[in-house]
């Protein structure tokens, strides 16, 4: 199987809003590649730190969804702590 038909990483839906993740080209000669959404246009990395290859920017824009699933994870389950403790109250 040649390099160029292998199915490329399968990308996450965003993690702040749900949206589905876009190809965005930058520098001047749009050599550079990173990872959008389409609903909320955020962005993993500055254009500063855009990737030379759709394989680097594709782990990068997976990699921040994993990251901020944990986040909301923890930050779930201190709400639920938080509510549970206060409703306890007298």
């Amino acid at each position: 199987m040649s390099l160029f038909t292998r199915k490329p990483e399968a990308l996450k839906k965003c993690a702040f809003c749900g949206g589905e993740p876009r190809i965005h080209r930058c520098g001047d000669h749009k050599e550079y590649v990173m990872y959008q959404c389409s609903r909320c246009y955020e962005t993993p990395v500055g254009m500063d730190e855009a990737s030379l290859c759709d394989f680097s920017a594709r782990r990068r824009w997976n990699k921040r969804t994993e990251e901020a699933e944990r986040t909301l994870k923890t930050y779930k389950r201190l709400m639920a702590q938080t509510t549970k403790f206060t409703s306890s109250e007298p």
